[in-house]
């Protein structure tokens, strides 16, 4: 394998950011979109270039080669990048597998658990080759596609906890990642990275809350500017202690959040206060005039049934909850907006998310579970 040809699986924000990023710091890209998208992928696939700008690299990449073919895509890649949303992991796992080769690391960015759901399919369709799998908490970038090949980046992780499957190889695996992305560390496992993902925490239950607001503003709603406040804040808090107690019982670390001293901040009087105005200090920073998100689009969720809900709910608030069953560790909060999430939408998450059981660990106990996410037995 050429050591610097890679493959971006995934057509989106991030993957055209992923993909123009990769090809401007000297790799080699292979850059696939699924055929049923080809249509938004049009031009990409005409011209062989991404125009990208903001606080990343600024200017064109020309691709190795723009494809809907996936056998084309991932053919010598060293390392395959699928950054879809999760509800899409499903179908690249399967388009994959009767393409992938010996020696290949398939990341997901981020994952949620999807390295495991690419584990399961896999051995499923019985893919004899030997593959490692990783996942980061989160995406590398904050973009926003601008136009046909046009993105824009606004922000990019300081920090990416990447977990390996099997972590047995993370001391393997971890530093050829980061030749690509510096900002990668290692996580004990792929579910500690899945745990890290901030988004469950944040996003469902402030839409929620926010329900006839934004049910009543007919899309003019903005959740940062308007959704955040005091008892948005303790409903963090509440869904963070719940995500405390799983890493507790698993021995993991929550690397954004753990150790976080509020009363330090000497932001108010109490530690209430100062919980609520350290989120909005932040968010004022991120989201201000002049912050380093000031170019995304940050209007809405239009509506109830929008990614804030339908993919951070079945894909990361119930494998936190399935897998706190699972180990013995309660999570009233996060069912209770799984539960008010399913009734306002009329779809029942915990049928339709993607949870231990779905994963294919339900009959494992915890020492069985961390066996298998070390050696990949």
């Amino acid at each position: 394998m050429e050591k610097d040809l890679v493959a971006v699986l995934g057509g989106g924000n991030g993957g055209h950011a992923v993909a123009a990023n990769l090809a401007l710091n000297g790799c080699k890209v292979n850059f696939c979109e699924l055929p049923q998208f080809a249509e938004s992928f049009e031009r990409v696939l005409r011209t062989k270039e991404i125009r990208i700008e903001g606080i990343s690299i600024d200017g064109t990449a020309r691709l190795n080669l723009a494809t809907t073919d996936i056998q084309q895509a991932i053919r010598e890649a060293e390392v395959v990048f699928v950054v879809t949303p999760a509800f899409g992991h499903k179908t690249m796992a399967e388009s994959c597998a009767p393409y992938v080769q010996d020696g290949q690391i398939i990341i997901l960015m981020p994952g949620s658990g999807g390295s495991l759901e690419f584990v399961k399919i896999f051995r499923q369709k019985k893919v004899k080759q030997q593959i490692v799998f990783a996942e980061t908490c989160t995406l590398p970038y904050g973009a926003r596609l601008k136009g046909p090949g046009h993105v824009s980046v606004l922000i990019h992780a300081v920090v990416l906890p990447t977990g390996v499957f099997p972590a047995k190889k993370t001391d393997e695996v971890i530093p050829k990642l980061k030749q690509f992305y510096p900002a990668i560390m290692p996580a004990r496992d792929v579910l500690e990275a899945a745990i890290n993902n901030p988004n469950p925490i944040v996003h469902p239950v402030a839409t929620l809350l926010s329900a006839t607001r934004i049910e009543h503003s007919k899309g003019e709603f903005y959740l940062y500017a308007e959704g955040m406040t005091p008892s948005v804040a303790r409903a963090f808090e509440s869904l963070n202690e719940e995500r405390l107690a799983l890493c507790k019982a698993m021995g993991y670390k929550l690397h954004h959040w753990d150790n976080l001293e509020f009363k330090s901040y000497n932001l108010g009087e109490t530690e209430e206060e100062c919980r609520y105005r350290i989120l909005n200090t932040s968010m004022d920073a991120a989201f201000g005039k002049d912050g380093i998100y000031a170019g995304i689009k940050m209007k809405g969720p239009e509506h109830l049934k929008d990614r804030f809900i339908s993919e951070d709910v079945p894909y990361g608030m119930v494998l936190g909850s399935t897998l706190g069953n699972l180990i013995g560790v309660p999570t009233p909060t996060h069912d209770a907006v799984i539960q008010l999430s399913s009734v306002v939408n009329r779809t029942d998450y915990w049928k339709t998310g993607r949870g231990i059981k779905e994963l294919g660990l339900s009959k494992m106990q915890k020492r069985g579970l961390k066996k298998f996410l070390m050696d990949g037995i």
